[in-house]
């Protein structure tokens, strides 16, 4: 695996900017962390999950009615990153989620889970290609 810093940070900056932006409700943050042919899914043990969603456009698209239903604040803590792969052009990653959401001044956990994470470079910067959610409860 190549030692790359500056990968890496590059790439846990754009995992950041993904979470950032969601929570923010900055669509054009958000969605230009994926690759313009990215992948989003959520699996949920027990249950059929979410997409896949194919495109950078239809994954705003998504993500952008999941926020229309969502009045309280959330905020995506992303930690614990490790990466299993890293090339010059290529990365796997994993991490941590940890979902909190404020509400009425009320402060509740929403969930947790995994993200996994390719990576890939387009246009000279680190995005995600696929990013799959493994949530640990429902929510």
């Amino acid at each position: 695996m190549a030692d790359d810093a500056h990968a890496r940070l590059q790439i846990i900056e754009t995992l950041n900017r993904y979470a950032w932006g969601y929570d923010t409700r900055d669509l054009e943050l958000m969605g230009a962390t994926f690759a313009v042919e990215g992948c989003f899914e959520i699996a949920l043990e027990g249950s059929a999950g979410w997409g896949p969603y194919r495109g950078r456009a239809a994954i705003v698209e998504w993500l952008s009615s999941v926020m229309a239903g969502q009045a309280d604040q959330r905020r995506h803590c992303v930690s614990n990153i490790v990466f299993r792969e890293l090339d010059q052009t290529r990365a796997l990653v994993d991490s941590y989620l940890l979902l909190t959401a404020v509400e009425d001044g009320q402060l509740r956990v929403v969930c947790t889970g995994t993200y996994h994470d390719e990576m890939i470079v387009e246009a000279g910067r680190w995005c995600i290609r696929h990013k799959i959610l493994r949530l640990d409860n429902p929510f």
